[in-house]
């Protein structure tokens, strides 16, 4: 049987909605939570296979001091080295490109580097780093990183060396861009800067 691929798409813009009614659709209070058991409602069917995946950034925290074409921007522009202020504290971010995954993802692209634990939070952001940091990280290293704006401890579980192919649209080139799964039991996490906020970006990120 031929294999066929569905989009699931964000139909919340402005050219099918009035500012107005966007911001009536999502101040509604119900509007987060729909959205929350659509996307585990796709995740827990054995109708279909869902493929959660999303091309982002994540900002690795701290100087830099690593080749430019490892971050986010190069070739068009400096992003490298950016300094912010962070809980009082003055820091650098360099955003480096990342690919977010479910589960059924790492299946299709036959990864074996995220095991089913690995997609439940406990404290940790596990991280699969492109071969162009395989020189300046070991497996086990902790990089503090910040996703969606907040702060997290994100710890090195392993490299890849090939580019991934999932179909003829998509490509994810295994240098410079990590690997971060989806993850479950975020709610644990008791040290949100703007919890409200992290969550309606994780949400409509999955969408």
């Amino acid at each position: 049987m031929e294999e066929r691929l569905q989009e699931v798409v964000d139909n919340y813009k402005t050219d099918k909605y009035t500012e107005a009614e966007l911001s009536k659709i999502t101040g509604n209070d119900s509007f987060i939570n729909n959205l929350q058991s659509f996307n585990t409602e796709l995740n827990s069917t054995n109708t279909i296979d869902f493929y959660d995946m999303k091309y982002q950034t994540v900002d690795f925290i701290g100087e830099w001091n690593r080749p430019e074409d490892l971050a986010n921007g190069y070739g068009h522009k400096d992003l490298t080295d950016q300094e912010v202020t962070i809980n009082g504290k003055s820091e650098y971010l360099t955003p480096v490109n990342a690919l977010i995954l479910n589960q059924k993802t790492m299946q299709k692209l036959g990864l074996d580097y995220l095991s089913e634990q690995d997609f439940i939070y406990n404290g940790e952001f596990p991280i699969v780093l492109g071969s162009g940091f395989k020189k300046y990280y070991n497996i086990g290293d902790t990089i503090p990183i910040a996703y969606l704006r907040e702060n997290f401890k994100g710890k090195v579980v392993g490299f890849y060396y090939e580019d991934l192919v999932f179909d003829k649209w998509f490509y994810c080139n295994s240098y410079s861009t990590i690997i971060v799964p989806y993850m479950d039991n975020l709610e644990s996490k008791d040290d949100y800067e703007d919890r409200e906020t992290f969550f309606i970006h994780i949400t409509y990120s999955k969408i």
